[in-house]
């Protein structure tokens, strides 16, 4: 495992830059400074290669208030800070107090089509079998629950950033230096050293290739056309 800190210093070594440093990833100036750029923002392209990313999903449960059919994602059970999108195909809903044995699948609507169905007139609670996803990201069910259900599924996350000495990145250890070689790539091209940037695509290529073949989901065959 490799921190943001101990990855602006292999970047560092790998283009020959001058000193020891960096000793930190702020308060830095000049090449020290493009150096803890150039790691921050090629460890956010690592994480925009691909929108499925295995280690770009999470999951969330969630307690429905009666009545209530809005959630935001702190009202999860475990607060949810980095939600981009949900996966609408995976939200499952039951009734706690029968069980995951009365589990069904909740069935998505686009807003507008949810909001006329749902926010226009008076309305009667019951068991929600809709769900969409309102401007706020907030999590919408339809109808509004008439008890207490259990709603759970998978969302995608948002990007994260690295900003102090120890954070690192989410991707698996084994890929860190993925960063590095996106940064050989920016120094290649902002100096002109182009042996720079040619080494560090070529690495870049074939551990992202590794990558792939671990971190992104199965390929199904499609079934018979006939």
């Amino acid at each position: 495992m490799s921190t943001f800190l101990q990855l602006t210093v292999k970047l560092r070594q790998e283009v020959g830059g001058s000193g020891a440093g960096p000793t930190a990833v702020t308060g830095q100036t000049g090449e020290y400074k493009r150096i803890v750029d150039w790691i921050a923002a090629a460890d956010e392209e690592v994480q925009q290669e691909h929108d499925n990313w295995k280690f770009m999903a999470g999951s969330f449960t969630l307690n429905t208030v009666k009545d209530d059919g809005s959630y935001a994602a702190t009202d999860f059970v475990v607060s949810v800070t980095d939600l981009r999108e949900f996966y609408r195909d995976t939200l499952r809903i039951y009734l706690s107090a029968t069980g995951v044995s009365d589990e069904t699948k909740l069935i998505y609507l686009d807003y507008q089509s949810w909001y006329d169905i749902y926010n226009v007139g008076t309305q009667t609670s019951g068991r929600p079998v809709h769900f969409t996803v309102g401007n706020d990201m907030s999590l919408k069910l339809g109808p509004a629950p008439n008890a207490v259900f259990r709603v759970s599924g998978d969302y995608r996350k948002s990007i994260d950033t690295l900003v102090a000495n120890t954070d690192v990145p989410v991707y698996p250890a084994e890929y860190h230096m993925l960063a590095v070689y996106g940064g050989m790539m920016k120094y290649g091209r902002y100096t002109g050293a182009s042996e720079v940037y040619a080494d560090g695509a070529r690495l870049y290529k074939k551990l992202l290739r590794r990558m792939e073949k671990t971190q992104l989901p199965e390929m199904r065959l499609a079934g018979p056309l006939a």
